[in-house]
């Protein structure tokens, strides 16, 4: 019998054998695309806006350290009809207690503003305002036309007690307001003014009081 020499099987190269090892899994890139579509998301909604570096950047005063001890106050709010220089005696009057501390001053200093005041001071470049001086100098600078309007009865009318003024503070600021109108009021017309821009019970005790007894009345009045 002859022999036979068995006939190798042929061998089916697979055209895509080797291309699977230089293709990522699926899995992987299905997290790539979700990585670029987070990407765009986050661009879209700015949150890189928020990075606490930036946020850091934006402040006017950077690095201020509040004492665990201070209490933030209650201030007078500057509505750009007032007198700058006034408002500003009030509020370092309120910040006596840290009066030196720069910082603290032009970093609660917005606390004293409202409305468009308030803008004004979250638009100032802190690459401009280093120092409380600065903060003070653009302040008087952009309300200096209250400066030169006069103080006159109508104004003194419309001056209101502050929530949590006391009525010491308040007949204070009202008493260093009316020396300034011209001609000087005389004390009745002080006391008269006064008592009508209080409610009850203030209004009441003040009016049973004398001229002579104003600033005691008001005091004593809580």
């Amino acid at each position: 019998m002859q022999s036979t020499t068995p006939v190798p099987t042929p061998v089916v190269a697979d055209a895509f054998a080797n291309e699977s090892h230089k293709t990522k899994p699926i899995d992987d890139i299905d997290q790539d695309k979700m990585a670029v579509l987070e990407a765009r998301i986050r661009a879209i909604e700015g949150v890189d806006l928020y990075d606490p570096v930036r946020a850091a950047e934006m402040c006017l005063v950077p690095n201020v350290v509040v004492p665990k001890k201070f209490q933030v106050l209650e201030f007078i709010k500057y509505t750009r009809t007032q007198c700058p220089v006034t408002h500003l005696k009030f509020y370092c009057n309120k910040m006596a207690e840290v009066v030196h501390d720069e910082k603290l001053l032009m970093h609660f200093f917005q606390d004293s503003l409202s409305g468009a005041a308030l803008s004004w001071y979250m638009r100032l470049d802190n690459t401009r305002i280093h120092t409380w001086k600065d903060l003070v100098d653009a302040f008087i600078k952009q309300y200096k036309y209250n400066m030169d309007i006069a103080l006159d009865k109508t104004s003194l009318s419309n001056l209101e007690k502050g929530d949590k003024e006391s009525i010491r503070e308040y007949a204070q600021r009202w008493r260093d307001l009316a020396a300034q109108v011209h001609p000087p009021l005389l004390e009745k017309e002080m006391v008269a003014l006064f008592a009508n821009t209080l409610k009850a019970p203030y209004y009441e005790h003040v009016m049973s009081s004398s001229a002579q007894q104003f600033t005691d009345a008001v005091a004593v009045a809580k």
